[in-house]
């Protein structure tokens, strides 16, 4: 599950390579057999199709273009199906893998493009095999047999799509999940690495600054012990309603974990980044939360680090600013240090009894 989360190509991968492996075999006997009833073209054509999905094997694990070598997988498979319903020397039973068509182009293809894929397959396969039954005089005496067969496709297409539709969104539910801290409902630590890769991407090519504050909750052990976990859940989640409330939606607050917070902020300097966090950490000693009926005034540790000057990635960005807001607890606690430089006038002296 958590490889399908992180890749959501996986599912798509997995189906192809299994129907690659059912197509080889299948289309292999089937173009055996065609070729000793006589139907050399579609023989021939299917024992090709054999090779060609065997060459597939090697290259759908690797590429990036899944959903282009699906499309060039699945076109061949269903023209080669609908041409095989116009073969008079064909089985009637050909027409079994028209109903294959909804399914894997659901599969394969998503919502979208496979109602497109199967409502013009299923269609054609029809079409065909009426022509054929027309051909052959028998349209008439079929009409029922060629109505349930509809009907069925279409049944096959609609809870195919039906099934598509409620895995997709189960699966982007599951993402968010993920992605989220169950406590505070803020972005996780996964979350950070994906926004990360966006975000520096947008930087470099529109040479603009990003900066990442790390900041640590101060004397949470002390809250914890005087007003039990809790009350430190509680204190958590105060900080970070204060942080939502303060800064701007392209700017994202991430819990990394226990009383770790951290915010990357696009287009901020490293001293914004710094005067920023300041604010913050001012904007939250004017607003107590109330713990067990006492207002308690929380307050945090932060450092700065932003991209290209300290690190030029996600790690070294963690790692610069994780080692400044140790630098910041060392000089007092409640404060923000950039680049050596303190923000704020006065730093609190370390308290006897209680730790960081």
């Amino acid at each position: 599950m958590a490889d399908i989360l992180n890749n959501p190509d996986q599912h798509q991968r997995k189906v192809m390579r299994a129907l690659l492996w059912l197509t080889v075999f299948a289309t292999l006997w089937l173009g055996l057999i065609n070729l000793y009833r006589g139907l050399i073209w579609l023989g021939v054509m299917e024992l090709f199709y054999a090779g060609f999905a065997a060459a597939l094997l090697f290259i759908i694990n690797r590429t990036r273009h899944l959903r282009l070598w699906c499309i060039v997988y699945l076109l061949p498979f269903f023209s080669l199906t609908v041409y095989g319903l116009l073969l008079p020397g064909t089985s009637p039973t050909v027409f079994a893998f028209i109903q294959v068509i909804p399914i894997v182009s659901y599969q394969l293809l998503g919502l979208r493009l496979g109602l497109s894929f199967s409502l013009i397959f299923v269609s054609l396969g029809t079409l065909a095999y009426s022509y054929r039954f027309l051909l052959e005089g028998q349209l008439a005496d079929n009409l029922v047999s060629l109505f349930v067969i509809l009907v069925s496709c279409f049944a096959i297409m609609l809870f195919s799509h039906i099934y598509e539709r409620s895995r997709l969104a189960n699966e982007k539910h599951l993402r968010q999940l993920a992605a989220t801290d169950t406590l505070t409902g803020l972005p996780n630590r996964m979350s950070l690495v994906g926004d990360f890769e966006r975000e520096r991407s947008r930087a470099q090519r529109l040479q603009t600054p990003l900066s990442m504050v790390v900041m640590d909750v101060d004397h949470f052990k002390f809250i914890n012990d005087r007003f039990g976990h809790a009350g430190g859940d509680l204190a958590l989640c105060h900080l970070a309603s204060t942080l939502r409330q303060r800064l701007r939606d392209s700017d994202l607050i991430c819990r990394l974990g226990g009383e770790e917070f951290a915010l990357l902020l696009p287009d901020t300097t490293l001293d914004q980044a710094a005067r920023l966090a300041d604010k913050l950490r001012e904007r939250l000693s004017e607003h107590p939360v109330n713990l067990g009926g006492e207002a308690c005034v929380l307050a945090f540790s932060a450092g700065v680090a932003t991209l290209g000057e300290d690190a030029p990635d996600l790690d070294g960005l963690l790692l610069v600013a994780d080692r400044r807001m140790y630098e910041a607890k060392a000089g007092g606690r409640n404060q923000v240090v950039a680049a050596g430089q303190h923000y704020r006038l006065s730093a609190e002296p370390p308290v006897e009894g209680q730790s960081t």
